[in-house]
């Protein structure tokens, strides 16, 4: 019996998306009507109900009696007002409740959406209580040597490690609940929960919730830092997080801004939940993306890998319709005043500021520019892309937009509407592609990075600022910010004592390699060999080259086999073994020949048609190079070693991959003009053969 009320429940819940938050409810059904009740109090008499520490079941019984007061008050007006048994808690009837103020003896006057906030609140009482009961296993019939071995082992769990929380049975439980009076240590346990994807138990919040409230219990340490928030908005999974801080009301205390939209209600006929469970779910698609099968989300899947600063896409999130519960005529100026008081209490920096207010005033762009424009018109995406600016501002905007119009309703992100999504955001960073590289830069005309670069490099002389700079693609400035322009100008202050310079970073989700040096015959070839024969998957790669003639190579790869995660000590021998080979010291086929077998030798698990095009009208003064072809280890370095060998050089490369597919773009000249049609025939015929 108990098992198939478990059931019965759960498919219920199921139908009404598992949240209580809908605009227009119904009492007595819907998560946190009547019969979330009246399942509780089944689950209860059926299972029985083991006594807890530190909980507080007195006042949670007194305060479910209480919203079953409300509820039950609510469900009779609806069927008087009917006159029929509808427990639909429709906009008109909402009005007309909080005109008499039902369920409220405060004598207080409200409108619709505050007596609504009452019912969400009610609903929020009844809801947890029966999810508590569901999380209690159904004991299942056991033979008498099962109940022996049962009892003589615990329940499934993992070591706390000296933390005061461990996972059993799938979800965090508290080890030592009173350590978690220490603020720093509770949102350590939020940290561990958002980067393992593990929920707290609701034994746990329980626990938190009591502690919380217990006058003997002094908080600790009470200040919540960015750094610490940032390390639960920037995991892959913030959302599984950010639910029971919201729950406990810690999401209150670290964002005040976020109450002004707590069981918000806005009646605009196309948003069917609450304002703030609209925004948790925008943040859940999201985590959802990384082992999403939905057809809609398939090309968004890998934005969200890859995106760099989640944290500060999060946080947009949190934030982007907070102005909707604020006096004001546009939520948009709100939400970006509500931003300007939480960047100065959480001590956010200047440039982290800038680009939440980007997203946040931007939010809407991006679907407004595919529902009302022509995304196939070249002005739509230019127009767009001025707006944004750069790929990596696109990406967060493309990935927002996503989950802004997915959480608006299950229906309302069709898969019309993501291809289109899809559309623009692919046009987009193809004109990001094709457009930049074809205005030089004039280093002396940059005034404003001249400076920031200065600033940031211990007073270096401008003139060798604007020599380094001198003749770069334009892309690489949107590519590349102004610390990290630096960074790469100090490399190229010590190329006189080393002739190659090399960076190597850790990344969220893959390495960065930086390499700057003399340009030089098959260079790009050279370093894709070297980490094709480390076993290195590369996900990105970026080459620019100045008037000097200096290159700056940047890729982005990941570990295929741990190599460097798991002896670091083989770091310092992948950088020299990289500096050997593209200085020449060593050679590149021994690395190469026992990896690039193997690879071949192994099947695909989707194959990929090999296509190659050229493109003559993208570039004022490139020949673009446009190759889709199946993934593997040695692809960039087969392809580079074809352009070099036939006299083809790489003024810019834009790598990308989706699954086992790359998609590769060059921009090649040959004797600093474009490809002719012989070459790119030659070009052509010798690329199928290295690729086949």
């Amino acid at each position: 019996m108990l098992t198939q009320l478990h059931k019965l429940t759960a498919e219920r819940l199921t139908r009404y998306g598992n949240t209580i938050f809908h605009l227009e409810p119904n009492v007595k059904d819907a998560p946190g009507g009547l019969r979330d009740y009246q399942a509780a109090v089944w689950l209860r008499q059926i299972g029985g109900e083991k006594r807890e520490p530190l909980s507080s079941s007195a006042a949670e019984e007194e305060l479910a009696s209480g919203a079953v007061d409300f509820l039950s008050a609510i469900r009779c007006f609806l069927h008087y007002s009917n006159a029929r048994n509808d427990n639909t808690l429709t906009y008109e009837l909402q009005a007309g409740a909080a005109e008499r103020s039902l369920g409220v003896t405060d004598g207080l006057p409200r409108d619709a959406a505050e007596w609504m906030r009452l019912y969400f609140r009610h609903a929020r009482t009844l809801n947890r209580q029966l999810l508590r009961y569901l999380e209690q296993k159904a004991p299942a019939p056991r033979t008498f040597r099962q109940r022996l071995f049962n009892a003589a082992r615990s329940a499934k769990s993992e070591p706390g490690n000296g933390k005061p929380f461990a996972v059993r049975d799938g979800r965090f439980e508290l080890l030592d609940a009173r350590e978690i009076c220490d603020r720093s240590v509770l949102f350590s346990l939020f940290t561990e929960a958002a980067r393992a994807g593990v929920p707290l138990s609701r034994r746990a919040e329980r626990s938190i919730a009591y502690i919380m409230k217990h006058p003997e219990l002094p908080v600790k340490n009470a200040d919540v830092t960015w750094a610490m928030l940032r390390e639960i908005l920037g995991a892959d999974y913030p959302g599984v997080a950010l639910r029971p801080l919201q729950r406990l009301g810690l999401l209150a205390e670290i964002l005040p801004e976020f109450t002004r939209i707590d069981s918000l209600v806005v009646r605009d006929f196309y948003h069917r939940y609450t304002v703030d469970e609209h925004t948790l779910r925008t943040i859940e698609h999201l985590q959802e993306l990384s082992e999403s099968t939905d057809a809609r989300g398939v090309h968004f899947k890998e934005l969200w890998k890859t995106a760099e600063r989640r944290d500060l896409l999060i946080l947009a999130l949190l934030l982007h319709d907070v102005g909707k519960g604020m006096a004001v005529e546009n939520h948009v100026t709100g939400s970006l005043e509500a931003l300007q008081t939480a960047a100065a209490r959480l001590v956010l920096s200047p440039d982290e500021t800038a680009e939440v207010q980007f997203l946040i005033e931007h939010h809407l762009d991006m679907s407004a520019t595919v529902q009302r424009r022509d995304i196939f018109d070249p002005a739509t995406v230019s127009a767009f892309a001025a707006t944004v600016g750069n790929q990596e501002r696109l990406q967060r905007l493309c990935l927002l937009t996503y989950a802004d119009i997915h959480a608006v309703n299950p229906e309302a992100l069709t898969p019309w509407k993501a291809e289109m999504l899809w559309q623009l955001y692919v046009a987009t960073s193809n004109h990001f592609s094709r457009t930049l590289d074809t205005d030089r830069l004039h280093a002396h005309d940059e005034v404003s990075l001249l400076e920031q670069v200065r600033a940031q490099s211990g007073g270096a002389s401008t003139q060798e600022i604007e020599r380094f700079l001198e003749g770069f693609p334009r892309r690489y400035l949107a590519v590349h910010s102004a610390a990290e322009i630096a960074a790469h100008f100090a490399l190229y202050e010590e190329l006189g004592a080393q002739p190659v310079q090399t960076e190597l970073q850790v990344r969220r989700h893959a390495f960065s390699l930086t390499l700057l040096t003399a340009d030089r015959p098959a260079l790009f070839a050279t370093i894709s060999g070297v980490l094709a024969g480390w076993g290195m998957n590369i996900i990105k790669a970026d080459a620019f080259a100045n008037s000097a003639g200096i290159v700056l190579d940047t890729f982005h790869f990941s570990d295929l086999h741990r190599t460097l995660e798991l002896n670091p000590t083989e770091t310092d021998r992948f950088l020299k073994s990289l500096n050997d080979v593209v200085s020449g010291k060593a050679p590149l086929e021994p690395l190469l020949s026992g990896r690039e077998s193997a690879s071949r030798a192994r099947l695909p698990k989707v194959a990929i048609e090999t296509r190659i095009g050229f493109d003559d009208s993208s570039s004022e003064h490139s020949t673009l190079l446009e190759i889709v072809a199946q993934d593997r280890p040695g692809l960039l370095y087969d392809i580079g070693s074809t352009l070099a060998r036939l006299g083809c050089n790489i003024e810019v490369a834009l790598i990308d991959t989706e699954g086992q597919k790359a998609i590769d773009v060059f921009y090649l000249t040959e004797q600093a003009k474009k490809l002719g049609t012989e070459k790119q025939d030659l070009l052509r015929a010798s690329l199928q053969h290295a690729l086949a």
